[in-house]
C-alpha cells in the first residue's frame, strides 16, 4: 500500500518517513487535497500472455491479440510487473471491496446465495468510505461478491447505482446465468433464468436487447455525460470479458479468422472487444475532461484458463440473428475452459502457479506525475492493497469501525 502511493504520488518521504504507515495515511500530509477520479477495470481471466505490453517482453512467443488501447495506457501510465490476486474470481472480487487478503475472507468460489455472500456481513466495502469522502459511486459488470441478503449487493456495499450480474457469468446475448462449462455437448444451452440487475431491481427493460458488454458500454458513457466534474467519480468496471462461455459479435470473430483453434479465435475476438471497450471509456474521459484528474486501474481477477478443451464449439449463422438469443452470432465455445495464454508463467486459472495468481495490470491517467509516466514497477502488489490506497488518496480512514465492533 505505502509502495502504491509512492508510485502514484512520486512522494520519496513516504517511504523515507520513520511514521507507523497507518500514521502516514490518516495523517495524509503527502496526499493531494483534491482526490482523483477513479477508474477502476476488473478483467475476468485474462491471460499475462493475453495483451500487448507483455507479450513485447518475449522474444519467443509474440502471437495474440490485438490490445493499442492497453499498450497506449501502458505507456501513458505505469505497468505493474508484479500484481498478485487469488487464483479465482471470488475470493480476488472479495479482497478488492474489503483490502483483506482471500485467507481472512473467502479461498474459493461462493455461489449469489451463500449465507457469508463472500464478504461477511459486518466487512465495510471501499466504496462505502469512499462516498463518506464526497464520491459518486457506480458499479458496472460482474459483481460475484454476494446477494444473500441487500447489503451484501453492490447497493448495500456503498454503490450508489450498479448495472451488474450476481453470478461467475453470463451468456452474452440472452443475459441467462451460465451453469458452468460443459463436456461434449453440441448445443447451446437454454436459458435456466436471468441474471441482469439495475441497482435494486430486475433488470427487465434491458435484458435481451443486445450484447452484454454492449450494455455495459452503455450504461458507463450514461454515467459519464451525467457526471458533475467538480465530485470525485469512483467507476468500477468489472468487466464480463473474457471469462466463459466464449462469445463475440461476428464483426470481432472475423478479425482473427486465420486463427484455426476456435477457442483462440473466439479469446481473441474478446480481448479486441475489451480493448474497444477501453478505447471508447477513456475517450470519453478525455473529451469530458475527467482523464486528467483520473486514476485508472486495471487488472485481471486471477490468470487466463489454459485447460484442454472438452468438445467442439458451436456455429449459427444468421442474417438476422436475435440479440435475445445466443443462437446465429458465429461461434461460441462453453466445453471446458480453454484459450488464454500466460506465458512465459506456468499454469493458469485455479493454480497457485505465477499463471494463476500474476496478473496482467496497470495504472494510468492524467492524475499520475509526470515523472512515473512509461515506467515499471517491480515491487509486489496485492489487489487487497487498493483499499487502503484509495482511501488514502480520498483522505478518508481506511479502518474498518463496522467490523471492529462485531
Amino acid at each position: 500500500m505505502k509502495m502504491l502511493l509512492e508510485m502514484i504520488l512520486f512522494v520519496p518521504s513516504l517511504l523515507a518517513s520513520a511514521q507507523p504507515l497507518q500514521n502516514q495515511l490518516t495523517d495524509q500530509t503527502n496526499v493531494p487535497k483534491k482526490p482523483p477520479h477513479i477508474f477502476f477495470v476488473l478483467v475476468d481471466d485474462l491471460g499475462w500472455g493475453d495483451v500487448g505490453f507483455n507479450r513485447a517482453e518475449s522474444s519467443k512467443y509474440t502471437l495474440g491479440p490485438d490490445t493499442p488501447t492497453m499498450d497506449l495506457l501502458v505507456k501513458e501510465g505505469v505497468q505493474l510487473e508484479r500484481h498478485y490476486v487469488h487464483m479465482m474470481c471470488t475470493p480476488s472480487r472479495a479482497a478488492l471491496q474489503t483490502g483483506r487478503l482471500p485467507v481472512h475472507i473467502i479461498t474459493e468460489l461462493a455461489e449469489p446465495c451463500d449465507a457469508n455472500g463472500a464478504i461477511p456481513y459486518d466487512m465495510t466495502g471501499i466504496t462505502e468510505h469512499l462516498v463518506r469522502a464526497g464520491y459518486a459511486t457506480h458499479q458496472v459488470g460482474k459483481w460475484d461478491a454476494g446477494m444473500a441478503t441487500p447489503r451484501h449487493t453492490p447497493r448495500g456495499r456503498g454503490y450508489q447505482t450498479s448495472l451488474n450480474y450476481f453470478g461467475h457469468g453470463n451468456w452474452m446475448w440472452s443475459e441467462a446465468e451460465w451453469g458452468g462449462s460443459e463436456s461434449g455437448r453440441a448445443d447451446v444451452p437454454q436459458p435456466d433464468f436471468y441474471d441482469l440487475w439495475d441497482t435494486d431491481r430486475p433488470a427487465y427493460a434491458l435484458r435481451g436487447t443486445g450484447f452484454e458488454e454492449k450494455l455495459f458500454r452503455e450504461r458507463m458513457l450514461s454515467i459519464l455525460h451525467a457526471h458533475d466534474p467538480s465530485v470525485p467519480l469512483f467507476l468500477n468496471y468489472d468487466s464480463r470479458l473474457v471469462h466463459y462461455p466464449l462469445q463475440a459479435p461476428p464483426e470481432f470473430q472475423h478479425r482473427y479468422a486465420a486463427v484455426a483453434d476456435e477457442n483462440r479465435r473466439l479469446y481473441y475476438a474478446m480481448v479486441s472487444y475489451l480493448d474497444d471497450q477501453l478505447a471508447n471509456i477513456t475517450n470519453t474521459m478525455r473529451a469530458l475532461g475527467l482523464w486528467e484528474a483520473t486514476l485508472m486501474v486495471l487488472s485481471s481477477d486471477n490468470g487466463g484458463y489454459v485447460k484442454a478443451p472438452m468438445g467442439a464449439c458451436n456455429t449459427t449463422h444468421s442474417a438476422s440473428a436475435s440479440p435475445a438469443s445466443d443462437l446465429g452470432h458465429g461461434t461460441t465455445c462453453f466445453n471446458g475452459e480453454a484459450g488464454a495464454n500466460n506465458y512465459p508463467l506456468r499454469g493458469g486459472k485455479y493454480s497457485l502457479w505465477e499463471g494463476g495468481i500474476r496478473v496482467a495490470a496497470f495504472v494510468s491517467g492524467g492524475f499520475l506525475p509526470a515523472a512515473v509516466r512509461g515506467t515499471k514497477l517491480q515491487g509486489m502488489v496485492h489487489i487487497a492493497d487498493w483499499y487502503g490506497t484509495l482511501c488514502a488518496l480520498a483522505r478518508v480512514d481506511a479502518r474498518d469501525a463496522r467490523a471492529a465492533a462485531a
